[in-house]
């Protein structure tokens, strides 16, 4: 501690020099062990002698020895002493190989290797070289710690950024710290949840997180940090341990067996205690959604603080509150900036007192540990335990509770996979065609049907990269794959005293890209006896995870071998939940506030009238691909014009409005369309002809299709799987549904005419955004752009891409080239680049100037 207050008082020592002096203090205090355990580390007995007359050894690293006798031979004593010197940018391959030599030199002198690393708030951009230095430094860590049994530590601090930096922190054998306040981003897509904000990169809430690090410790240079933090969020945890302590316990070979120390003020609040009448409710939702809670909590009389984004402030919902209600922007403009704010959800709520908070039916509605933030800061979660959406939302669990209760489900896995082998030797036994599902997937996404064994392995791992990217997990299983099903759901409620009311079935088989489309109260195909299995089966999963609140129970009817099998659990509200309560007259929001309130549905009457189908109004319009077929292309923009008749029988919940902007942040669906008749057929023709009197002007629906289907006879016969509407799109008159589509949005004359391209006195063309949507330039930020300017290019090159409702549309210059008019841009020339006029990232509508381009020979 001296000769350390000596380097702080004066001019830094010289490395002999300090481990002379080191000695002489040794001495001086009488011979004092301070550290180092010489029977774990016996290569720590070397003479002062031989350290200085190494001067300073490599690697930053000082060794200074020496013996003494205080009642005993031969105790060693042992100082490292970091180097300053010692550094390391980003992490390329030169870096890797300095840190490896520092590992050889302690790996000889048998020496614990202490690292402290931070990107000194730079963010490091290492490419494609970081990926060869990280297999070098892990590969030598793993031999580092196994093979001469010495511990790694390593300290984050600061802004921890980088790829092969999180070879340290990340390694399994590593010692991870880091200090409190610390950034540390790139560790978010390992530990951190994806709808937590950037907030939660700080280690001080990844502490709580188990496997993200061994400790977290005090920042041993801001003492008043962790009281700070702690006016900022009160729940914040922090640090007990220090620097030193860490060390010690690593030294003493106790480090590995204890759990991070922390601090975490909880509120305990019981389960019990929550539940309570439902009077001031945070509505985390957007769209139809919001429009539909927003009516039936001022129909309930209950006080409601809707949370928009900043698209979303002047949405329908908003413009549906009442002078009681409170409307707050969340910020932002993505779902990861506003809706998946975890934190800040939470926060709103807690500021604006609310009793209850209503999660919706997308973003977190189905996220436990969102459930038990909410829950612990003693709010009202309208949905159901934690313990059941845990079990539920994890499909794997969630097949292996199906088969412990005797529910069938599809023969398959049965459990998580992670090898590709064993993957492909379980598909084997399956028989092929199989499914490859993430385990937490959901909306289409992370899902591939597999043909045959030689396609095996590339799209094990395809879909197992992209579940990681999308869910933050790539565990996935596998299932058989039915090539003709019924997709069909039975909707249930339940209440904290275990009552269960199964409401009835719906049949949601018209999908396109896994997205239902038509939604219906019954099914035309389902023999009563699997109804009636249905039933059971729904029932008896509810009550077997101690379910509360309303939840739908999906299956899948497979029609050749005319079996039903469980597919999942879907833990809140669905879109198509309408269907089943003009059917049974049970409003079902209300009974989810009745049943958060604890109040019983023992007697709750459930009727059977008639029959009800949901049409899903969509932002898209339909366009013809490369190989000629028909696809879905995102309609984003500015509405016009908008009417929905009232009309008996007919319930809409609609998210847009005249003057409403519907943005390309989001999902496409604008409007929910519900036709209540004695029965299908007059259900069927009721719903038609009201679509036919909806005007949406200034953005494409696909109202047209829509009424095309709801009058097709296959259809309306009711004899057909979800592979329906693909093969309606192969059959039906595309030329004339595109133009009924363009002449419904009020596009179908807006021709564009060279005149309106041109630029005047110049020989340079406009290229204009065909539709609005997020602008990029490149196809991901690590790859470069598309084109620069002074690139010539033909008029089928791809110049960006425009996104809208998560779909990237490439964008080329012969797309605006019409059939049968003349050529706006020839596709027999080669056009230069001469202006971008777009930042990456920025949002774009109908007309802006992408790009200026100019013919070349």
């Amino acid at each position: 501690r001296d000769v350390l207050q000596k380097q702080k008082r004066g001019k830094p020592l010289p490395p002999d020099v300090f481990v002379e002096q080191f000695f002489e203090d040794f001495e001086e205090h009488g011979g004092e062990l301070i550290s180092a355990d010489p029977h774990r580390f016996p290569g720590l007995r070397v003479s002062i002698e031989s350290a200085l007359q190494k001067g300073t050894p490599p690697c930053g690293v000082v060794t200074g020895i020496g013996r003494f006798k205080n009642g005993a031979d031969g105790v060693t004593v042992g100082a490292v002493i970091s180097n300053t010197a010692f550094k390391a940018g980003a992490f390329d391959m030169a870096s890797a190989e300095k840190f490896c030599k520092l590992l050889v030199r302690c790996a000889e002198r048998r020496l614990p290797v202490v690292c402290f690393i931070s990107s000194s708030g730079m963010q490091t951009m290492e490419g494609a070289g970081a990926l060869f230095s990280m297999a070098a430094v892990n590969d030598r860590i793993t031999r580092f710690v196994r093979d001469f049994d010495l511990p790694v530590v390593v300290f984050g601090f600061g802004d921890c950024t980088g790829g092969a930096q999180a070879s340290f922190v990340t390694h399994p054998l590593v010692y991870t710290c880091y200090f409190s306040g610390a950034s540390i981003p790139f560790a978010g897509q390992i530990v951190v949840p994806s709808y937590l904000p950037s907030d939660s990169h700080l280690a001080n809430y990844l502490s709580e997180v188990p496997g993200a690090m061994t400790a977290l410790v005090r920042h041993p240079f801001l003492p008043e940090l962790d009281e700070a933090l702690r006016q900022i969020d009160p729940a914040i945890p922090v640090p007990r341990d220090t620097v030193r302590d860490v060390v010690a316990r690593v030294m003493a070979g106790t480090v590995a067996n204890e759990r991070p120390s922390v601090e975490t003020p909880r509120h305990r609040v019981s389960e019990a205690a929550l539940y309570r009448p439902v009077r001031n409710m945070l509505v985390h939702a957007r769209g139809c959604t919001a429009a539909k809670i927003v009516r039936v909590a001022g129909r309930e009389g209950v006080r409601v603080v809707l949370v928009q984004s900043d698209p979303d402030m002047e949405s329908t919902a908003a413009d549906m509150l009442g002078e009681a209600d409170s409307l707050v922007c969340i910020g932002g403009n993505t779902p990861d900036e506003s809706y998946l704010n975890a934190r800040s959800v939470v926060s709103i709520a807690e500021a604006e007192r609310v009793d209850s908070l209503h999660p919706g039916i997308g973003f977190l509605s189905e996220n436990a540990r969102f459930a038990e933030l909410v829950r612990s800061r003693g709010i009202n979660f309208v949905g159901p335990p934690v313990e059941s959406m845990e079990t539920m939302g994890n499909k794997s669990n969630a097949i292996a509770t199906a088969l412990a209760h005797g529910v069938p489900v599809v023969p398959g896995s049965h459990g998580i996979l992670t090898d590709g082998d064993r993957a492909a030797a379980a598909a084997g036994q399956i028989g092929f065609p199989v499914l490859i599902k993430a385990v937490h997937g959901g909306g289409g996404k992370g899902i591939a049907v597999v043909e045959s064994p030689s396609e095996f392995h590339e799209a094990f791992h395809r879909v197992s990269m992209e579940a990681q990217a999308a869910f933050g997990s790539g565990d996935v299983y596998l299932e058989r794959f039915v090539t003709s099903l019924r997709h069909i759901e039975v909707q249930v409620l339940r209440d904290r005293g275990g009552n269960t009311k199964v409401l009835g079935l719906r049949d949601c088989s018209v999908q396109r890209d896994k997205q239902k489309v038509l939604e219906e109260s019954d099914s035309t195909v389902l023999p009563p006896a699997l109804e009636n299995a249905v039933y059971e089966h729904a029932q008896k999963l509810t009550d077997a995870v101690g379910y509360v609140g309303a939840g739908t129970v999906e299956f899948i009817y497979d029609l050749e071998a005319g079996a039903v099998y469980f597919m999942e659990m879907n833990t809140r509200l669905q879109v198509e939940h309408p269907v089943t309560e003009l059917v049974t007259g049970v409003d079902i929001v209300a009974e989810q506030l009745r049943i958060a309130a604890g109040e019983s549905i023992a007697d709750l009457v459930v009727g059977t009238d008639g029959h009800a189908i949901e049409a899903r109004v969509n932002a898209e319009r339909l366009v013809v691909s490369a190989d000629d077929g028909l696809v879905f292309a995102p309609s984003p923009g500015e509405i016009r014009e908008c009417v929905f008749p009232q009309a008996e029988g007919v319930e809409v919940i609609a998210a847009i409005a005249d003057g409403k902007t519907v943005s390309p942040y989001y999902d496409s669906m604008v409007a929910q369309i519900v036709a209540h008749g004695p029965d299908r057929a007059a259900a069927a023709a009721m719903l038609e002809a009201y679509l036919g009197r909806v005007r949406v002007r200034g953005i494409a629906t696909n109202i047209a299709l829509l009424r095309r289907v709801l009058k097709d006879e296959v259809y309306l016969r009711g004899d057909y799987d979800t592979g329906y509407l693909p093969a309606f799109l192969g059959r039906v008159d595309r030329d004339a549904l595109i133009a009924e589509i363009a002449a419904d949005a009020g596009t179908a004359d807006a021709f564009v005419g060279l005149e309106s391209i041109a630029i005047d006195g110049s020989d340079e063309l406009r290229v204009l955004a065909p539709s609005a949507g997020i602008f990029y330039l490149t196809p991901s930020p690590a790859e470069p752009p598309f084109v620069r300017v002074g690139d010539r290019v033909g008029a089928d090159a791809t110049l960006c891409q425009l996104e809208a409702f998560k779909i990237f549309t490439p964008l080329h210059l012969a797309d605006f080239n019409t059939p049968g008019a003349p050529a706006l841009y020839d596709p027999s020339k080669r056009f230069e680049i001469v202006r971008v006029n777009v930042g990456g990232g920025q949002q774009v509508n109908v007309g802006d100037l992408l790009f200026v381009v100019r013919a070349v020979d």
